[in-house]
């Protein structure tokens, strides 16, 4: 038998040749091709430190703000994000400093992470910088944590309350290295996240999330895939990240990473760096599509080291698949670290006997107020809304977690795996199955997770 050629990574290998060629009706959904304005990064790059947007250049910047003995500190994404971009960028600009007469004692690197688990030294050096970077650069990094040593600065107008790692406070200027991308709920990820939550206290958290719930269809309106606008989640985000800009000078760097390169590059004022995003980021996330497909197959790449990233995936997978409960998501994702949040263990398993209706608002009610929400929290409410258009079972994940525990609490059906060798045998059958109940699909394949699916004729 002969297959199309749809290769998707698992793991970090490449799966393929498993949906057969006597399937016709097959897309594999990407952009049409972005062509950079630049060949040269180190040339780009140096454009967009010496011609940054609504700010004086990089090293002006720095000359009129540093002072020997006063921390300048990068601020880069923890470990549950790919940070190609890190890598790429910390060290020339780090070399930039040291050329401007800044001391390597005053040059640090917060790891903002948010109200996940602070990274360890093993995290920053495999995960995070690699160890080249990790062997110049280990013994200056900060981790932040947001139950500790953060102090309050102010609140929003929404009644957000602003509590700031204090080394960040004390820090003479902030370079947040940032990865623009689609936020499921944020809209845009990048650039202010990295302020809230990268660095900010529990309690801002707690208070700025659950601004994305609604009761009956889970989340707002407006808190979706790359919507900015009347967004309160990122609005308040943004309003954070412009307090913090009147107390310490920030020079932004912002990338926007597709299949693993630097295709485009900003530089100056964060708040601009993040409207600037939005033009690429719509070429480069968006992909237009008449129907809805009956099959989705979708990979999260380097996000899927747990089931609370993974998720990613899914919702960009229902965006793709039809809503009435007749399609199916296969996902693939290794989770090597397991579920990856408490936070979505714990309402999820609270959950686990109620209806799917019930037990999105159910989470809701009791895991997703001011005063409950814990980070993890949002999963189970995003997977319920999935359900309601997607049956319990019909996403299908292949990994390494207990089958048992993605049907009795997940109701996903889990497709349990040793290793990548296993992948395409799995994929082959369960493609099998489903035509047999389901002849001629239109087949989807999707391997990039941060793809916006807008499907104009869906079926609910």
């Amino acid at each position: 038998m002969s297959y199309h050629s749809t290769p998707l990574n698992y793991g970090g290998d490449e799966v393929d040749e498993f949906i057969p060629k006597s399937i016709e009706n097959v897309t594999i959904l990407q952009v049409d091709e972005y062509i950079p304005d630049f060949t040269d990064f180190k040339e780009k790059l140096n454009d967009v430190l010496n011609s940054p947007l609504g700010s004086e250049p990089f090293d002006e910047f720095v000359k009129g703000v540093y002072k020997k003995g006063r921390r300048i500190l990068f601020m880069v994404d923890d470990k549950t994000r790919p940070n190609i971009h890190t890598k790429v960028l910390l060290p020339p600009i780090a070399d930039r400093l040291l050329g401007l007469g800044v001391r390597k004692d005053d040059i640090w690197i917060m790891i903002s992470n948010g109200s996940h688990v602070p990274a360890t030294p093993k995290d920053v050096e495999s995960r995070i910088l690699g160890p080249a970077i990790y062997k110049d650069w280990g013994k200056n990094v900060l981790s932040h944590d947001c139950d500790i040593g953060n102090t309050h600065v102010g609140e929003t107008k929404r009644g957000t309350p602003i509590f700031i790692d204090q080394h960040v406070l004390d820090s003479s200027m902030l370079i947040p290295l940032s990865d623009s991308e689609y936020h499921y709920f944020a809209g845009q990820a990048g650039t202010v996240k990295l302020f809230c939550p990268g660095v900010a206290g529990r309690e801002t958290i707690r208070i700025n999330h659950p601004r994305m719930f609604d009761l009956e269809k889970g989340f707002n309106e407006e808190c979706r895939l790359g919507n900015c606008d009347g967004n309160p989640v990122i609005e308040d985000m943004i309003e954070i990240t412009s307090i913090m800009k009147e107390r310490i000078p920030i020079f932004c760097v912002d990338t926007i990473v597709n299949h693993g390169k630097i295709v485009y590059l900003q530089a100056g004022d964060i708040l601009e760096c993040h409207k600037a995003a939005s033009s690429p980021l719509r070429k480069l996330r968006v992909v237009d599509v008449d129907e809805p497909g009956d099959i989705v197959f979708v990979s999260v790449g380097e996000l899927g080291v747990n089931l609370y990233q993974a998720g990613k995936g899914i919702h960009a997978a229902w965006n793709a698949v039809r809503h009435d409960k007749k399609g199916w998501i296969v996902l693939l994702a290794p989770c090597e670290d397991g579920i990856g949040s408490a936070g979505y263990e714990e309402a999820i398993h609270a959950a686990k006997n109620l209806e799917v209706a019930d037990a999105l608002r159910f989470v809701i009610e009791n895991y997703g107020s001011e005063k409950t929400f814990k980070i993890g929290n949002q999963k189970p409410v995003d997977l319920f809304r999935i359900l309601l258009d997607v049956a319990e079972g019909n996403i299908k994940l292949v990994s390494g977690l207990d089958p048992d525990e993605l049907r009795n609490v997940y109701r996903m059906e889990g497709c349990s795996i040793k290793d990548s060798s296993e992948v395409q045998a799995i994929l082959r059958n369960l493609m099998e199955r489903f035509v047999d109940e389901h002849p001629n699909p239109r087949v989807y394949v999707l391997e990039d997770s941060g793809l916006l699916i807008n499907v104009k004729n869906q079926i609910n």
